[in-house]
């Protein structure tokens, strides 16, 4: 080998595996912390928007509470607890007892309360407090084929009709005859509810865990979210989840929907 080949054979880098390990580890490393950098905020603004649209949610519970108490009693309630209590145990009373509407007294452990209650209210109450779905059901339409006697004409119509108004045309007396009955099937999506108890927990911040704050006079309530300036709980040493108040509902309408 020549003297300049040589030479030139030294020049190249030699393959050095722990180099190697180290660099592939370092790539590792940043990926790994790029993930995180996008991932974990991603997660910490999702908690945040969940645990705001909660709160909202509860105030807007309790808005649905102090309405009807005020359409029962002419007032409102400061006490987000009581007045649930009191509006569940119409709903209760209203349930066992058909006859419990007009003016009524409850009685609870927190007071004597005289009421003027609608007929049915558990059917209300289990509409606004209940999380509805949708759902696709199977629906099977009877149709009859009838005539019926047009004095106009001095003959008999023939009409197709649902089996929904059978019994209204067989009782007319035009009616004369069924010449047919024909079934089909179709699907129909329907609007459900699943109703829930007015449990304490609507009555507390999801974020403070405080009770939020019920203001009222003769005429006017508001409520509001307990929590004052701004609140930070340090996450992953870097990062932090963040809120601010989340807003009020002065006589129904909501801050947050302006």
């Amino acid at each position: 080998m020549s003297k300049e080949v040589a030479e030139r054979f030294d020049d190249i880098s030699q393959y050095k595996p722990t180099a190697v390990k180290t660099l592939n580890y370092l790539i590792a490393l940043l990926a790994l912390i790029l993930i995180i950098v996008i991932y974990v905020p991603t997660v910490i603004w999702e908690e945040e928007d969940q645990i705001r649209n909660e709160g909202r949610r509860r105030m807007t519970v309790l808005n649905e509470v102090e309405k009807y108490y005020h359409q029962m009693t002419g007032k409102y309630h400061t006490d987000p607890i009581a007045v649930m209590k009191i509006v569940s145990a119409v709903r209760d009373s209203t349930m066992a007892d058909s006859n419990f509407f007009g003016e009524q007294k409850v009685k609870l452990d927190i007071g004597d309360f005289t009421m003027n209650v609608p007929k049915n209210f558990y059917m209300l109450f289990d509409t606004t407090f209940a999380f509805s779905y949708k759902r696709k059901d199977t629906l099977i339409d009877t149709t009859y084929k009838v005539t019926k006697w047009n004095s106009e004409l001095f003959t008999h119509d023939t009409l197709y009709i649902l089996s929904s108004r059978w019994k209204q045309i067989k009782s007319d007396s035009s009616y004369r005859d069924v010449l047919g009955v024909e079934t089909s099937q179709r699907i129909a999506e329907n609007t459900y509810y699943h109703p829930y108890y007015l449990t304490e927990k609507f009555a507390y911040s999801p974020l403070v865990s405080e009770q939020y704050l019920i203001t009222a006079d003769s005429g006017s309530y508001k409520i509001k979210d307990p929590l004052k300036g701004k609140y930070r709980e340090s996450r992953f040493l870097v990062f932090a989840f963040k809120d601010t108040c989340h807003g009020w509902i002065e006589d129904d309408q909501k801050s947050w929907a302006k």
